[in-house]
């Protein structure tokens, strides 16, 4: 994929917005990876797990890091790179993936398209307590930002553990879904840095076909989710309210995901 053609996919992925594709996920082609083996990965979006991918474009991203036993550091990639992340020596140990984009910006014109948004995301409170203030439901804009993460094991498990990032709305699993006998774990949902109690969490489990469902949060923000012998998990929710600066969008959203598999 030439560089025009890179920023024209890019570009129309991103004027889809969360109505049109909901969920918005890194997908690395092996969860596990050989010492000496290759850990690439895709950015796609779409919704329950099927989706298009889109290519490195610097120009669509805050952040695309990889973090490690040896730290923080940005991934370096070359501009219409498909896979989006491609690293030919991988570091031993848990990898942390995290994508942290720009704000895009999208227009309400049909009037089901707010309500049909929030109930898919769980967020049944946002939309009541828009309505019970009276506030449209067309013709409001929104800016949305995502906060991908995703986890590979590269060699056997060594003791490695997720960690916050400082992304704005980040999901952290506790430990990793790579320990030996591990079979359901605790992932914990953190809005600048500080626990989210009581809200959803949208599951989605592929193995021979795709589940769905739902988890909320406890009062420390931690929710459990089950751990597929084959197969991988998407985490996703949404954090939405309406800005300090009225000048700007009526409402900001921030998109957390979470991967990871066998």
């Amino acid at each position: 994929m030439n560089w025009l053609k890179a920023c024209f996919v890019s570009m129309a992925f991103g004027l889809s917005g969360p109505l049109l594709a909901h969920e918005y996920w890194i997908e690395p082609l092996d969860f596990t990876v050989a010492p000496d083996g290759r850990l690439m990965a895709f950015l796609k979006v779409g919704s329950e797990l099927k989706g298009s991918t889109f290519p490195y474009i610097p120009a669509q991203f805050q952040s695309f890091t990889i973090t490690n036993s040896q730290g923080t550091l940005d991934h370096k990639g070359i501009v219409g790179d498909s896979p989006a992340l491609q690293v030919a020596e991988p570091v031993a140990g848990l990898n942390i993936l995290a994508y942290h984009s720009n704000a895009n910006r999208l227009t309400y014109r049909d009037p089901d398209l707010l309500e049909k948004y929030l109930l898919a995301e769980g967020l049944d409170f946002v939309l009541e307590a828009h309505r019970e203030n009276g506030w449209p439901e067309i013709d409001i804009t929104e800016t949305y930002t995502r906060n991908a993460k995703a986890l590979v094991q590269v060699g056997p498990y060594d003791g490695g553990e997720d960690q916050a990032l400082g992304l704005p709305f980040e999901l952290v699993v506790e430990g990793s879904p790579y320990a030996p006998d591990t079979e359901r774990v605790r992932v914990q949902l953190l809005w600048q840095g500080a626990p989210v109690a009581d809200y959803p969490i949208n599951v989605f489990i592929k193995e021979a076909e795709v589940t769905t469902a739902r988890v909320h949060t406890d009062q420390a923000g931690f929710a459990e989710v089950d751990v597929p012998e084959s197969g991988f998990v998407l985490l996703n929710s949404v954090h939405i309210a309406r800005p300090e600066a009225k000048d700007g969008p009526f409402y900001e959203s921030f998109w957390a995901s979470m991967t990871f598999g066998r």
